[in-house]
């Protein structure tokens, strides 16, 4: 199914007759406790009665369909919905399907439509455009709409960079520029940026956050940098982020502070975003990625066979280094108990997951929540019961938090993960925690053995 992951809830193909090619239609989802399920009546049978017309095919973040001029563009664009009339009213009768199917088959839209008692394809309702359109619309619009003349551009963007040199490459490339040519992405950009508008304001962005960095500044916000260095908007697309971390060579959440949660990945993760493009496996020691704009706009590939959730820092670096691991596991911060971005993640990936936290009371319950969350169990490594015994112990904890961590184990030793209950029950009695660093050359070593082991269990099961 060619749906997002935050698109793909409660929806199922559905056979209805009268599809135009290229086209397949799915089940629109009723919502439930925040999630979407497919539609069923009393009887426990699929209960359709509309339902969504989405491309048949694999289609790009944005390849528009050559039968519709930059005018008709603007339109489906512009509005994130539109009625049916208002789309016949603007097409006319006779094109207004064409126009619509041809933006659906480019994974432009999702056409609503009702379907009549023998589960044919009826009346169309209206469309709703596409997240990965929706999340570029502001700058394919501006280049849409038209741009102001290239050279004074040009020249305004080499001057601004001038004086910095991190930016010499993107200034030479700009320099190299015939006069009068229109505004193209320049060959060889850090960017990767595929539109000018994604590339014009990834320079700006540069241009404003190089120099304060140099100063030993503090990072701004994601809102404070777009508004001192775009000039028509203060919007963070996720084309634009992804653009502007390819250019100052770190992650956008390390670049500035933002209300997206950041996931630190590595492994055969490939997010792109029309023609920018962040690659989890070739990235050194990791990459992060923006939980929210991972499952809503752009493409994932995952070629992973399972996803490692590491809990301290320090140790997912030294894992992602591991030779064989993060080339077939997806290694992620777990970074203490798991966001909400990091659960939607791992449960739209489906692979299987383990996890390595601290030998302590949390990081047994890491694991449980983590559980409770997901609905199946997470087998654990490096988390083993003879390891506890051996390694030294966190020193100099207070005794209120030694007393907490007794009885949050002991909970744990009754109701949490089966096979780390022997464990809680140690803490319980003797209290104690240990990290990850004192125990990283007992476990590293063997890590790909046992994350064989995992897939063994899986598979049994």
């Amino acid at each position: 199914m060619q749906l997002l992951f935050s698109e793909r809830q409660g929806r199922e193909p559905v056979p209805v007759g009268g599809l135009p090619q290229g086209v397949m239609a799915v089940t629109v989802p009723v919502r439930r406790d925040g999630r979407g399920h497919v539609p069923r009546n009393r009887h426990g049978e699929p209960n359709i009665e509309v339902v969504d017309l989405i491309a048949e095919g694999p289609s790009n973040a944005y390849e528009p369909p050559t039968a519709l001029d930059a005018r008709e563009l603007i339109f489906a664009l512009d509005a994130g919905r539109r009625d049916w009339t208002t789309i016949v009213d603007y097409f006319g009768q006779a094109r207004a399907e064409e126009a619509a199917i041809a933006l659906v088959v480019s994974g432009g839209v999702i056409l609503r439509c009702a379907v009549d008692e023998d589960l044919d394809l009826a009346q169309p309702l209206g469309w709703r455009r596409s997240h990965s359109w929706s999340l570029m619309h502001v700058d394919i619009l501006h280049d849409l709409r038209g741009r102001p003349d290239p050279d004074p551009l040009r020249h305004e963007l080499i001057k601004l960079m001038a004086p910095i040199s991190n930016l010499d490459g993107e200034r030479v490339l700009l320099e190299s520029i015939s006069p009068g040519s229109p505004l193209r992405v320049p060959t060889g950009t850090a960017t990767q940026a595929g539109a000018w508008s994604v590339y014009e304001h990834a320079l700006r962005a540069a241009i404003v956050w190089f120099p304060r960095k140099a100063s030993g500044a503090e990072n701004m916000t994601a809102n404070d940098l777009a508004g001192r260095a775009f000039l028509d908007s203060k919007a963070w697309t996720p084309e634009r982020e992804a653009a502007f971390a390819n250019l100052i060579g770190r992650g956008f959440d390390q670049a500035v502070d933002k209300a997206d949660t950041d996931l630190r990945l590595r492994g055969p993760l490939k997010w792109s975003l029309g023609s920018v493009a962040a690659d989890a496996s070739v990235a050194l020691p990791w990459i992060a990625l923006p939980a929210k704009g991972l499952r809503a706009a752009g493409n994932v590939e995952c070629r992973a066979v399972g996803v490692l959730l590491v809990e301290n820092a320090d140790t997912f670096e030294k894992v992602c280094k591991v030779p064989g691991v993060p080339e077939e596991w997806l290694c992620v911060w777990g970074q203490g108990y798991s966001s909400d971005g990091m659960v939607h993640l791992l449960r739209d990936l489906d692979l299987p997951i383990a996890a390595w936290c601290d030998l302590d009371a949390h990081g047994v319950q890491i694991i449980h929540v983590l559980e409770g969350k997901l609905g199946r169990a997470i087998p654990s490594l490096g988390m083993d019961l003879d390891l506890w015994e051996k390694a030294p112990h966190r020193k100099n904890q207070k005794a209120k938090s030694v007393d907490g961590d007794k009885k949050l184990a002991a909970r744990l030793a009754k109701s949490g993960p089966l096979t780390l209950r022997p464990l809680a029950a140690e803490i319980a009695k003797y209290g104690g925690s240990c990290e990850q660093q004192p125990i990283q050359e007992e476990v590293l070593p063997l890590l790909p053995q046992l994350l064989k082991g995992v897939l063994g269990g899986a598979r049994r099961v």
